[in-house]
């Protein structure tokens, strides 16, 4: 996001951990997990609907929760399912996760459709799992940016709150003085009416009604100086 110029940091919104595109997919952050594991049953379950090859399944399975884990994979695959994995790994899973199986997949899948004269295809099969990836990477994507926009409204809150205080404290300082006739434009408005102003707006009477009170107690200290001196 840093790279693409829409976020003027690269760190994750929601561990605080350096943030590249595959850090946004194996993220470990708070709620993670849970929509992690959730989609691995969902895709599951698809596999499942799809009549996958039993062995395939538990391949993709496997290999993409230790893909998201870190952890490594002990299972060793039967001996005709060793070159699929061998391609994919070299593609890499992460590639797998956005969508760029190698074509064993599916030439496998559809040996197995064959087997079980089924009349569904190996093509298709391959293009339900991608769509099913891709709605993953995409709710893991809307997780990331629902965080980031709850920490802006976070810290915009917090200046708001900020801001009003400013002004409230400028405000009340200025309204105990006997202010010159062009700075009494600055308490026109009541306090709670000027409170509620937009952001731009409380910013621009700050940058007037500020100069104005240091302008004041300049005068005041002046005056202070001439009458002590004249005692």
């Amino acid at each position: 996001m840093q790279r693409w110029k829409e976020w003027d940091t690269d760190v994750c919104p929601r561990c605080g951990q350096p943030e590249d595109l595959i850090h946004v997919w194996m993220c470990k952050g708070p709620g993670m997990e849970e929509i992690w594991n959730k989609a691995v049953t969902e895709l599951e379950h698809l596999l499942s609907t799809l009549e996958t090859d039993p062995t395939l399944k538990f391949l993709i399975i496997t290999y993409l929760k230790g893909w998201y884990s870190g952890d490594g994979i002990q299972y060793e695959a039967p001996r005709q399912f060793h070159a699929i994995l061998q391609a994919q790994q070299l593609v890499g899973w992460s590639r797998f996760f956005e969508g760029w199986l190698v074509k064993a997949w599916r030439v496998q899948q559809q040996r197995y459709y064959d087997l079980i004269k089924s009349a569904r295809t190996g093509r298709r099969w391959a293009t339900a799992i991608v769509l099913k990836l891709w709605g993953i990477a995409w709710d893991m994507w809307e997780h990331r940016n629902g965080m980031l926009h709850d920490k802006e409204n976070l810290i915009t809150r917090s200046m708001g709150i900020q801001l009003n205080a400013r002004v409230s404290r400028i405000y009340t300082d200025l309204s105990s003085r006997a202010l010159r006739h062009n700075d009494r434009h600055l308490v026109h408005l009541l306090l709670y009416a000027l409170l509620r102003k937009d952001v731009n707006y409380k910013i621009s009477w700050l940058s007037v009604a500020e100069p104005a009170l240091r302008d004041g107690r300049r005068a005041l200290w002046q005056r202070h100086s001439r009458t002590d001196r004249m005692g």
